[in-house]
Order: structure tokens, then C-alpha cells, then sequence
């Protein structure tokens, strides 16, 4: 998937930018855990169990 986002939303979060593309659950973890930013907003890191 070459494009890298500058972090990762909930699907149903309302703070999204306009280049919104979805991910699996498992790539979403694999992203945080590789340190990218989880949204301060929607925190999707609650949800994956990535505290």
C-alpha cells in the first residue's frame, strides 16, 4: 500500500482529512505499533488495544 497516512482515525471519526483510505484492523495495529500517531479525537488506540 505504499502511501503513508500521518495517522490513524476511527472510520467513523469526524476529525478525518479528505484522504481517508481503509485499513484492516490488523494494519491499523501494525501502524501504531511501527509508531505512527493514533487521532487525539476518535483515539482508534483504545479500540485496538494499543494503549
Amino acid at each position: 500500500m505504499g502511501t503513508s497516512a500521518a495517522e490513524v482515525h476511527r472510520g467513523d471519526c469526524w476529525a478525518t482529512g479528505r484522504t481517508l483510505r481503509p485499513v484492516s484492523a490488523e494494519r491499523a495495529r501494525a501502524e501504531l505499533a511501527g509508531g505512527m500517531r493514533a487521532c487525539a479525537v476518535c483515539r482508534p488506540d483504545t479500540v485496538l488495544g494499543r494503549l
